[in-house]
C-alpha cells in the first residue's frame, strides 16, 4: 500500500488514519437491510457509499473481508406477513431477491459474506447467555434485557449523556424494565409471532443482538470498520457496541463510519409525502425530466461528501448528468487518440490518478476527487482536438485516471460510445446512432455547408437533435456532439 486512508471516526469525532488488526487486511461490517419492503433511495446511498469504501480499499491494495448482513426476522417483517396473509419465508425471500436485484443494477459489488440473521440464532443465544452470566442482562416477563447501567461507556458512540437519554426515554406499557434505557436482547413469546427455543425461554432475538452475533462470528471479537447510515448511530450502533463489549471485554470496532441523509426537494423522504422512492421504481418512473440510471445515480451521490446530507432535485440530478456525460465524451476522445498512438495506461499512483486517490484517502472526499478528475479532463481536452499534440505521459496518465475512476466509483463501465450515442444504459433517444454513423452524418453536414447546401445541413443538424444531441463548434476540426 502506498496510501493509508483516513476516515472521520464517529466514536472519537476525529479524522484518523485507518488502523487495521492485520497489516494489509481490512475487516468491515456494514448494516444491510431488513427485508420487509423494496429498498428506497436512502438505502441506495448507503450501499453506494460503502461499496465505494470497499472499492477504494481494494484499489489501494488491501485485502478486504466485507460483511453485509440481512435482517430476516423483525417486527416489521412479522407485521408484513400477518397483513398480507403470507408466510415470513415468502416475505423475506421476495425482498431478498429484490434487494439483490437493486444492488446488481446499482453496480454494487457483492460482499465477502452476507449473513442472514435466522441462520445465526445459536450465536445470538450464546451471546445472550454470556451477558446474563456476567450480570449485563436480566430476564423479565419472558424477555431478556440488556442492563445499560452495567456498561459505563454507553452513549460515547453517539456523544450523548446517559442522564439526558434516560430523561427522554419512554417505556412501552408491556415492558417491565429496570431502566427506561435498557433494551431487548430476546423478546418473549407472543401469540401469532414466530418463536425459537432458548435456555431463558421461547421467543425471538432483538434487532441489535442480531448484528452483534453476526459480526462477532464473521470478523472476530474486534474488527476494523463498522458502517451504516447516520440513522443507525443511535440506538442501533450504540446498543451493538454496548452489548458486544460487555460480552467480550474487548473493544468492538476501531473505526465507525456513517453516511448522511437523503432528502427529495429539501423534504425528508416519507410515504405520506409521496416521495419515498423505491430504487427500482425510481429508475423506471422518476418524477424528474429524464430516466435516471445506475451510473447517473452513483455519480450523483458521489458528488457530495458521504457525511453530508444530499438533496435530490431536478437541478442537482441535472448537474450530475452533465458531469457524467462529459466524462463519457472525454473517454471516447482520449481512447481514440491513445489507440492511434499505441499508448497504454501509466502507473496507478502517478499523475492525476495519484491525486485522485490521495483525495479519496482523505476521509473519502469524493467531491474533491471528482474535481481533480474534471480538471484533468479540462486540461487535456483541447489537446485531443485535431492538431493537438498531447504527450505520451499525458495520455497514459489520463488513461490510468479513468481506469481508476471506473474501479473505485463504478462508473464509465457502460461503453462510452453506447452511452453518448444512445445505445447503452442511458438510451432514451428516439433515434439510435453508432459512433461511425454519427461521425458520417457530421462529415456529410460539413460537406453540405461547404457546398452551400444549407437546407441539407440544417436537416442533418435536426436529425442529430432528434436523437438527443447538439453540435459544438470545434475550431480546426469537425464539430463535436454532446448529449442534450
Amino acid at each position: 500500500m502506498f496510501l493509508t486512508p483516513s476516515f472521520l471516526n464517529s466514536l472519537t469525532g476525529k479524522t484518523e488514519l485507518l488502523k487495521t488488526r492485520e497489516p494489509g487486511k481490512v475487516s468491515m461490517y456494514v448494516c444491510g437491510v431488513t427485508v420487509y419492503d423494496d429498498c428506497h433511495l436512502g438505502h441506495a446511498r448507503s450501499q453506494i457509499v460503502f461499496d465505494t469504501v470497499n472499492r477504494m480499499l481494494l484499489t489501494l491494495g488491501y485485502e478486504v473481508r466485507y460483511v453485509r448482513n440481512i435482517t430476516d426476522i423483525d417486527d416489521k417483517i412479522i407485521k408484513k406477513a400477518n397483513d398480507s396473509g403470507k408466510t415470513i419465508g415468502e416475505i423475506t425471500s421476495t425482498y431478498i431477491d429484490s434487494f439483490h436485484s437493486d444492488m446488481k443494477r446499482l453496480g454494487v459489488l457483492s460482499p465477502s459474506v452476507e449473513p442472514r440473521a435466522t441462520l445465526y440464532l445459536d450465536h445470538m443465544i450464546s451471546l445472550i447467555q454470556t451477558l446474563l452470566e456476567k450480570g449485563h442482562a436480566y430476564t423479565k416477563g419472558g424477555s431478556v434485557y440488556f442492563r445499560v447501567k452495567s456498561y459505563p461507556a454507553y452513549g460515547e458512540l453517539s456523544h450523548q449523556q446517559i442522564s439526558e437519554l434516560r430523561s427522554g426515554a419512554r417505556v412501552e406499557s408491556d415492558e417491565e424494565k429496570e431502566d427506561p434505557l435498557d433494551f431487548a436482547l430476546w423478546k418473549g413469546i407472543k401469540e401469532g409471532e414466530p418463536y425459537y427455543e432458548a435456555p431463558f425461554g421461547p421467543g425471538r432475538p432483538g434487532w441489535h443482538i442480531e448484528c452483534s452475533a453476526m459480526s462477532l462470528h464473521e470478523l472476530g471479537e474486534s474488527f476494523d470498520i463498522h458502517g451504516g447510515g447516520l440513522d443507525l448511530l443511535f440506538p442501533h450502533h450504540e446498543n451493538e457496541r454496548a452489548q458486544s463489549e460487555a460480552a467480550t471485554g474487548k473493544p468492538f470496532v476501531t473505526t465507525w463510519i456513517h453516511n448522511g441523509f437523503v432528502t427529495i426537494n429539501d423534504a425528508k423522504m416519507a410515504k405520506s409525502l409521496g416521495n419515498s422512492f423505491r430504487i427500482g421504481s425510481f429508475f423506471e418512473t422518476s418524477p424528474f425530466k429524464d430516466p435516471v440510471t445506475a451510473e447517473w445515480l452513483r455519480i450523483f451521490f458521489l458528488s457530495t461528501h458521504y457525511r453530508s446530507p444530499v438533496d435530490i432535485s431536478e437541478e442537482s440530478l441535472g448537474h450530475a448528468k452533465a458531469s457524467l456525460d462529459s466524462l463519457h465524451e472525454f473517454q471516447i476522445r482520449l481512447n481514440k487518440v491513445a489507440d492511434t498512438r499505441g499508448v497504454l495506461p501509466g502507473p496507478l499512483f502517478s499523475g492525476a490518478s495519484g491525486k485522485f486517490l490521495k483525495a479519496l484517502a482523505n476521509d473519502m472526499d469524493t467531491a474533491v476527487a471528482l474535481r481533480i478528475l474534471h480538471e484533468a479532463k479540462t486540461s487535456l481536452n483541447p489537446k485531443l482536438d485535431s492538431g493537438g499534440d498531447p504527450s505520451e505521459a499525458e495520455l497514459s496518465g489520463a488513461l490510468r485516471l479513468l481506469l481508476t475512476v471506473r474501479e473505485v466509483f463504478g462508473i464509465l463501465s457502460v461503453p462510452s460510445e453506447d452511452w453518448v450515442f444512445g445505445k447503452g444504459e442511458k438510451g432514451s433517444s428516439t433515434m439510435v446512432l453508432s459512433v461511425a454513423e454519427a461521425e458520417a452524418m457530421i462529415r456529410k453536414r460539413e460537406e453540405a455547408r461547404a457546398a452551400k447546401n444549407f437546407k441539407l445541413a440544417d436537416e442533418i443538424r435536426d436529425r442529430l437533435k432528434q436523437a438527443g444531441y447538439e453540435l459544438m463548434d470545434n475550431p480546426g476540426g469537425l464539430p463535436r456532439i454532446r448529449r442534450i
